[in-house]
């Protein structure tokens, strides 16, 4: 089968190899992207667009119709399916616009002529794969194939590079040498003076690591009580200051103080404070009766001795 197969990419990369003459990028027997141990057969660049070519040595009936491959009347969507992939993952390499037009191809070894396509993927014999790629209409420029192909070229030799052959880990012909034991050495034994020492050595660090927290616990007591006090404070609401004048208001309001829906009734650049608290607390300075105490233009005297 191995034999038949490799047959058949041989007879295929023939054919493509004479599409170097027309300007064509050709590689053979590349790295999937993607896929350590699996290859692609065969990737053409040309105006037309990036071909990726799976080659079959098959024998049977081969039909294409209605969007479906039969080989001897059963279907093959797996091969189908397999050949798409192998065409996106190669689009994956290259920039636009040459990513768009990369197409799969089903190539069989045969002198019967086959043209058909099932959805995206090409089917065709290697008596017309020449014709049917040739006769493709031009998706590129010259200098965008030429692009694509160098493209496919640094991507297939990176690949290349990276993977390291089973034959290169091993020479051919030799035994593997051994690998060495590595014995770990045997535990030590202390003996009870030993053990003694070190647990007493234990207990005074553990004493000395207490008496150290507790050195810097007390050092940082003033600091912890104004922090608790900050917090008490913050958690804690504190009551609103009541001021016996607008004079001593506008210190700390310079604008006043009201509530939510005597603030939006104003139409000033300076606003006073919304502040519901302070506003209760001197609601007596509010001597107009509009839910703002203190504000610009309110200085009227009041009861409250303003």
């Amino acid at each position: 089968m191995y034999e038949r197969g490799a047959h058949g990419e041989r007879a295929t990369a023939t054919i493509l190899d004479a599409l170097r003459h027309e300007g064509w990028a050709v590689f053979h027997d590349v790295k999937w992207p993607g896929r350590p141990r699996a290859n692609i057969d065969h990737v053409v660049v040309g105006p037309p667009g990036i071909y990726v070519i799976d080659s079959k040595n098959w024998s049977g009936r081969i039909d294409v119709r209605d969007n479906t491959f039969r080989c001897d009347g059963r279907k093959q969507d797996k091969i189908v399916a397999a050949a798409g992939d192998a065409a996106l993952a190669v689009a994956g390499l290259v920039s636009a616009p040459a990513a768009a037009t990369a197409r799969s191809v089903l190539c069989f070894v045969r002198e019967e002529h086959l043209a058909g396509w099932c959805y995206d993927v090409m089917v065709c014999s290697t008596g017309n794969l020449r014709e049917m790629l040739l006769t493709r209409p031009p998706a590129l420029t010259v200098d965008q194939a030429r692009m694509a192909g160098l493209e496919l070229d640094i991507a297939f030799r990176a690949a290349a590079q990276s993977t390291v052959p089973a034959s290169a880990a091993r020479p051919v012909g030799r035994r593997p040498m051994p690998t060495p034991r590595v014995t770990a050495p045997p535990p030590r034994r202390h003996s009870p003076k030993s053990r003694k020492r070190h647990g007493l050595q234990r207990q005074l660090f553990g004493l000395l690591l207490v008496v150290v927290v507790a050195m810097v616990g007390l050092t940082q007591l003033p600091r912890l009580a104004s922090l608790s006090d900050d917090v008490a404070k913050a958690i804690v609401p504190q009551p609103a200051v009541s001021y016996d004048s607008c004079k001593e208001l506008r210190g700390v309001y310079p604008n006043g103080v009201g509530t939510t829906a005597g603030v939006d009734s104003l139409h000033r650049k300076q606003l006073p404070v919304v502040d519901m608290a302070v506003y209760a607390a001197n609601r007596a300075l509010d001597t107009d009766h509009d839910w703002i105490a203190c504000e610009r233009g309110q200085d009227r005297p009041s009861s409250g001795g303003r």
